[in-house]
């Protein structure tokens, strides 16, 4: 009987003990990361060995018990890993970001000032013309327009649509430089990094800006749905000193700076992206 009394007691408190130590465990699993960069080039491992690197900095500032993360420049690929792994945080292009933002609860907690990995501005380019008007009804080669939305919306903000020309996609950087520079195409929609690098590519010079966007906000840092607020207020706090104090980190993946942001920084561009439609200048 007396056997019989305690049963319930020790199973009440075996219950306890489990409900104690779940937190624990939970606690003790890597923080997962995925960097979702769609201009950047394709999965290879010396890109995911950076990314790993930038990681393991956050884990080391942190205090995280360990962390994992995937590098793609493929949307498809980085919502496998979402629904797979549900990384904590994530380093999202800006077009994906937007893409992304409302479905799966993004938060954003940082900013990546990034010049090299382009995005931040765009510009129509030509070896003849004087104005965007010169390009509409032409071939236009782009690697940018696999997301006619953001193109339409946030990048030609009413100055233009992909409809008003004859697209000619391209899936590398200076594959669409070259199509203008042969002649097959008459104009290009290229980013800032590429405007950079036209004088390394032979015939770059030739190419002249007739159109620039306005000048974008940098990569954003968020925090995915689900994500423990005290880890949030503890990684946002952090960012800003991990390329300074290992600067190698940041530089190695293209990166300048890292410094807080929020919602608010990129509120205007989610409006517009998700507009009906974008009033033309």
């Amino acid at each position: 009987m007396k056997n019989s009394a305690l049963a319930p007691i020790v199973i009440a408190a075996l219950g306890l003990v489990t409900l104690a130590q779940a937190p624990t465990a939970r606690a003790a699993e890597p923080v997962q990361f995925v960097a979702l960069l769609e201009g950047g080039v394709g999965g290879g491992a010396q890109a995911q060995g950076y990314v790993d690197q930038l990681v393991a900095g956050f884990a080391k500032r942190c205090g995280w018990p360990g962390a994992a993360s995937l590098y793609t420049n493929s949307r498809e690929r980085a919502l496998e890993y979402m629904n797979a792994e549900h990384p904590a945080f994530g380093l999202f292009s800006l077009g994906a970001y937007l893409a992304l933002v409302d479905a799966h609860k993004l938060t954003v907690v940082g900013v990546a000032e990034a010049k090299r990995a382009g995005g931040r501005q765009y510009f129509v380019v030509a070896k003849q013309g004087t104005s965007l008007a010169d390009c509409k009804g032409q071939r236009l080669a782009s690697n940018h327009a696999d997301d006619p939305l953001f193109i339409d919306h946030v990048v030609l903000a009413g100055a233009a649509r992909l409809a008003d020309f004859d697209l000619v996609p391209t899936r590398r950087p200076v594959q669409t430089l070259k199509a203008v520079i042969r002649d097959e195409a008459r104009c290009a929609l290229i980013d800032d990094a590429q405007k950079e690098s036209l004088s390394s590519v032979e015939g770059g010079a030739e190419l002249k800006p007739l159109w620039a966007s306005a000048e974008l906000p940098g990569i954003p840092i968020v925090a995915l749905e689900g994500t423990n607020k005290d880890l949030v207020a503890a990684f946002k706090q952090a960012l800003p000193d991990t390329c300074s104090g290992d600067q190698a980190l940041c530089t190695n993946i293209g990166i300048e700076r890292l410094q807080a942001a929020s919602d608010a920084d990129y509120a205007a561009l989610v409006r517009r992206y998700h507009a009906r439609d974008v009033a033309r200048p």
